[in-house]
């Protein structure tokens, strides 16, 4: 039962980079982290073992909202897709007392426009910046479980700062996070988690402009079926830009703005340990967006899991 349970994509997915920027419109300055990218159970660490996945998302943006909420740009049909190749560890020995492992990641950014306010279709794809996150660390004790862990992204993705658009975002990202999955009733079938997303973001390469810090608060309520194997529920995010963004080059219109978005919907996701595989789907539409883009987004992972026995 522990590990169909506790198999959580929470410190997988950390970390789907949707690096896209649209020098067209009036933006902010995103980060690397994709609100929205964890759910059910994302405070949980999962159990000792190899974990390999394919975790694609889908942003289907439909309008560009001002700083105010306001819609500048309607009935735009941009996609950006992030394809995640993840690979995880974690540790059978203790330190701490909790669970230690890392995560590493490579994803590819593929953007696709087509909309009124360009004048032809537009679409690239490319590699986006690495994230390694070394310090990946989980507690487990009675209905709770606990993690924090630390990680960087390296811009290491194709960034030219006269792009219209790029798969990676040109700068270097610290990101911290922290988070509980606490199972309501005895039977462990209910469930319900938290997790906290930091980012502190270094200047871009080339450009006198740096993001300001952001923070995103992931949730989710769960019930588990079918022998534990699944867990179906809603999850949800809370994103805001913490401080503006800084430098000689942040478009006017913009200066002094602190973007903020909100998601929410349903999650189905399916473990098998006995085929060692798992199944994740999730579909979240966007709400209250503040400078930025908006619309609805859709994530997907299918993770081949091999557990280390116990010793």
């Amino acid at each position: 039962m522990k590990r169909r349970t506790a198999f959580v994509w929470a410190h997988i997915i950390v970390l789907a980079s949707i690096a896209f920027s649209i020098t067209h419109l009036p933006a902010q300055q995103v980060g690397h982290y994709l609100q929205g990218f964890t759910g059910l159970e994302n405070g949980t660490m999962p159990p000792p073992g190899f974990y390999a996945a394919y975790a694609p998302a889908l942003n289907l943006i439909n309008s560009f909202k001002g700083p105010n909420g306001n819609s500048i740009v309607d009935n735009l049909d941009l996609n950006v897709v992030a394809h995640a190749a993840i690979f995880q560890m974690t540790m059978p020995k203790k330190v701490l007392g909790g669970t230690y492992g890392w995560v590493f990641m490579v994803p590819v950014v593929n953007t696709r426009v087509v909309a009124d306010v360009f004048n032809t279709s537009v679409q690239s794809a490319g590699l986006s910046d690495l994230f390694f996150s070394p310090i990946v660390l989980g507690w487990e004790k009675g209905k709770l479980n606990y993690t924090v862990n630390y990680g960087f992204y390296a811009p290491t993705g194709d960034f030219d700062p006269n792009s219209a658009f790029n798969p990676g975002l040109g700068f270097w990202e610290h990101q911290i996070q922290a988070g509980t999955t606490y199972n309501i009733d005895k039977k462990k079938l209910w469930n319900a988690s938290l997790l906290s997303t930091w980012e502190i973001n270094q200047s871009k390469l080339g450009e006198d402009l740096k993001a300001g810090p952001m923070v995103t608060f992931e949730y989710s309520f769960g019930r588990r079926l079918f022998k534990y194997a699944a867990n179906v529920g809603v999850a949800g995010y809370a994103y805001q830009k913490l401080s503006a963004d800084s430098g000689s080059q942040v478009n006017p219109l913009f200066s002094g703005a602190l973007d903020r978005s909100f998601g929410a919907g349903p999650e189905f996701k399916y473990t098998s340990v006995k085929h060692h595989v798992a199944f994740d789907v999730r579909y979240e539409p966007q709400f209250g967006v503040q400078a930025r883009t908006s619309g609805n987004m859709v994530f997907i992972s299918l993770t081949y899991l091999d557990f280390f026995a116990p010793k």
